[in-house]
């Protein structure tokens, strides 16, 4: 086993807040100004709500925006549209793919009961109805994907896709 990966199994975990909307927008507007790019305000926003407060996501994006608006020099819907979809591959590639893959069947059975539900809140009982597993099952495989923050709990009785997950499934 490598150094690296034995630091990281022994460390503590680390929970680190989200990224403010309003600082990653100014983040983004200093530096495309700085470069001379004429700025739609309007995709501004969209790409800092993109963003969903996530570092990687943070510089993803704005290195796509950056590339794709070179020849130009103007962000605008054009130069989002290759940026989230070429932010999206590189989430799936590099974070998404590998995290669904390191689930457990059953974790990916219950994720996959959550978004049958098809709704972004949904309560135990529909789990448990398309599960057809009593509560305390539901509640084991619920805590074990809090945990991992693969899902938020908004209410004790609801569980939410956690934002990044949403990209990947």
């Amino acid at each position: 086993m490598n150094n690296t990966l034995t630091f990281l199994l022994c460390s503590n975990r680390v929970y680190l807040s989200p990224l403010d909307e309003k600082t990653i927008a100014n983040s983004y507007e200093k530096a495309f100004t700085k470069g001379k790019r004429e700025i739609d305000f309007m995709v501004l926003d969209e790409m800092s709500r993109a963003v969903k407060g996530y570092a990687y996501a943070f510089q993803t994006i704005g290195y796509y925006a950056w590339r794709f608006s070179r020849e130009l020099l103007q962000l605008n819907e054009e130069v989002l549209k290759q940026t989230i979809r070429a932010a999206k591959k590189d989430l799936f590639r590099n974070a998404y793919e590998r995290m669904y893959m390191d689930l457990s069947k059953t974790d990916r059975d219950f994720i996959e009961a959550i978004i049958k539900a098809g709704t972004d809140r949904v309560t135990t009982k529909q789990l448990q109805d398309i599960l057809n597993k009593p509560i305390n099952y539901i509640s084991v495989y619920r805590a074990r994907l809090l945990d991992d923050q693969l899902i938020r709990d908004c209410k004790i009785v609801c569980v939410r896709m956690n934002d990044s997950l949403n990209l990947f499934l």
